[in-house]
């Protein structure tokens, strides 16, 4: 009885170990910078999207620059410049407006850009786009 208990305790211990000994990749640093039209994109977001699957990584853009900690890897990019939208008037209430995205789509949501984050950095990590 004793051996079963000694042999079912060292599956167990065996089991844990493997279960929990989940290896966690560390992030790298990254910066860039994104041009609309040949200007630096005020405001705006680098989206990176792992190839491998996963969670995106978005960094902030401003006065044509971003930089953050992403996961390393192959990457999807899709690009976002910001500017005020109209605002909307219903009757007599008018309903402010959030930021708007200007790129096309083949920058965002269609977009086919891809870069490859490392401990070097991004590569390439300067983008730029037309906003027509």
């Amino acid at each position: 009885m004793s051996l079963r208990l000694a042999i079912g305790a060292a599956l167990t211990s065996c089991c844990l170990t493997v279960a929990c000994s989940k290896s966690t990749v560390e992030p790298v640093s990254v910066s860039g910078t994104l041009f609309a039209d040949g200007k630096a994109v005020p405001e705006g977001s680098v989206t990176l999207i792992p190839a491998a699957g996963g969670p995106p990584d978005t960094l902030v853009v401003k006065d044509g620059k971003f930089e953050g900690r992403v996961s390393p890897g192959k990457k999807k990019v899709e690009l976002r410049a910001f500017k005020m939208g109209k605002d909307t008037k219903m009757g007599d209430a008018v309903i402010p407006a959030g930021p708007e995205n200007y790129l096309p789509a083949k920058y965002s949501s269609m977009s086919t850009l891809t870069a490859e984050a490392d401990s070097t950095g991004l590569n390439p990590s300067k983008f730029e786009a037309k906003s027509n």
